[in-house]
């Protein structure tokens, strides 16, 4: 007995069907890929520029109602942080502006990602771990133009530090890639932000930089 061989043929697929698995497969990598990978860094320039601001501002008010000095400047009895001026404790200088500032989340750059924002005042307990910007001990209201806050990614003679570091008139300024590749945001003591890119801190002494002349000027940072 002979076996029927069957009228039906195996198909392959067509050329339109192929283009139509090739468009689901890139749908689904294009949706799970990303979380498979690290979170990438975005530049957040403009938003560190908002966050520099709000501080220049909740330091002039604190200020108002410390006889014209920031905290730095004022005791410790009074709600000030002198006593702390010469010491690493950054976040300190900025716990003092509770009042001032609503929340300390604007004290942590969104492109630093070894740094967590916190939610409110009582988790901003030190300086590794809420806190992404230095302070500038010699800024205060009667010299508007000096540097008070700013990216923790500049460098000092070619070295990215922390703590207290005092700028003489010859150091040199650069930008490490931590926060921002090519510049740094600084704000002033008048309560204005400025980005300043990592060409023009080259061109800059110690002196320049921080608006003052003929003294080394002491920053502390995070």
């Amino acid at each position: 007995m002979k076996r029927r061989l069957s009228n039906q043929r195996t198909r392959g697929l067509t050329f339109v069907e192929v283009l139509v698995s090739i468009a689901v497969v890139a749908v689904v990598a294009a949706i799970f890929l990303p979380a498979l990978q690290p979170a990438r860094r975005f530049d957040c320039g403009p938003r560190c520029i908002s966050n520099l601001k709000q501080v220049g501002l909740a330091m002039r008010m604190w200020s108002n109602d410390h006889g014209e000095k920031f905290p730095w400047s004022v005791s410790t009895n009074e709600g000030g942080t002198l006593e702390f001026a010469n010491t690493t404790a950054v976040f300190r200088h900025y716990l003092a502006l509770s009042n001032e500032l609503v929340s300390p989340k604007v004290l942590v750059c969104r492109s630093d990602y070894r740094r967590t924002r916190a939610s409110s005042w009582d988790q901003f307990t030190n300086n590794k771990t809420h806190l992404s910007y230095f302070i500038g001990l010699a800024a205060d209201e009667t010299r508007p133009q000096m540097i008070l806050s700013g990216d923790r990614n500049l460098t000092f003679n070619g070295r990215l530090t922390w703590g207290l570091v005092s700028v003489t008139s010859n150091a040199v300024f650069g930008v490490a890639p931590l926060l921002h590749t090519n510049y740094v945001n600084v704000g002033l003591a008048d309560g204005s932000a400025n980005q300043v890119p990592a060409a023009e801190l080259k061109q800059l002494n110690g002196a320049q930089f921080a608006s003052i002349t003929n003294q080394s000027v002491l920053f502390v940072i995070p």
